[in-house]
């Protein structure tokens, strides 16, 4: 069991500035099994602009995610290849001969640097760009893997599908198999199943391919 000594780990328990009370629809879910994480990420340019969560969630890992963000807000994603747990810890200390945590196995340990290292890898979005199906390789049903993927990532980028996804988390390419698509959308409340039903419409459109399947993976 993880002991928190420090009184300022405590105070951002009872006070927490990045750890939400519920997701939000702008929020991607942390793929591991071993932790339920709701994370949600803002960039200003280059740099990190706001950095949230949400989940059922212990208290070690609450505060030590409460120190990875604070330590990241305002600089690069590319910070998290230096930021260890032992930075984050010490940010939590009061004195700095005195840790702030005792007791976290390194099983406790691995799972919160999976979560580093997923949101590391957080996609950054290009600018839109208006979206047209070429036939020069073929039609959808035809084309290798590879260009399927590019294909589907232009048509998610396009100004129409963010205009429906306004003021939601942007649809994401999970996988593509044959004429089913993988996309990580929101799918919770009824505007969301909605708005994805006029993504797989515009999809079958977009590339004529009356069979293409669109499959939520929120």
């Amino acid at each position: 069991m993880v002991t928190i000594k420090s009184q300022r780990a405590q105070k951002l328990l009872e006070h927490p500035i990045h750890i939400k009370n519920q997701q939000d629809s702008f929020m991607k879910r942390f793929p591991g099994e071993e932790i339920n994480l709701w994370v949600a990420l803002e960039w200003d340019g280059a740099n990190v602009k706001k950095l949230s969560f949400a989940g059922d969630l212990q208290d070690h890992q609450k505060i030590l995610l409460e120190s990875m963000a604070s330590l990241l807000i305002g600089k690069p994603i590319t910070k998290l290849d230096d930021l260890s747990l032992r930075e984050c810890e010490a940010f939590l200390r009061d004195r700095n001969s005195e840790n702030a945590l005792e007791g976290m196995t390194e099983v406790e340990e691995n799972e919160l640097k999976k979560v580093f290292q997923w949101i590391r890898v957080w996609p950054r979005y290009e600018a839109p760009v208006e979206y047209h199906f070429s036939y020069e390789n073929g039609p959808f049903y035809r084309l290798k893997l590879v260009d399927k993927i590019k294909a589907i990532k232009a048509f998610l980028n396009s100004p129409e599908i963010l205009t429906l996804y306004e003021n939601m988390a942007r649809p994401e390419l999970v996988d593509v198999e044959d004429l089913t698509v993988y996309i990580h959308a929101p799918y919770s409340s009824e505007r969301e199943r909605s708005a994805f039903e006029e993504l797989h419409l515009l999809g079958v459109a977009a590339f004529q391919e009356e069979n293409l399947n669109f499959i939520p993976d929120a």
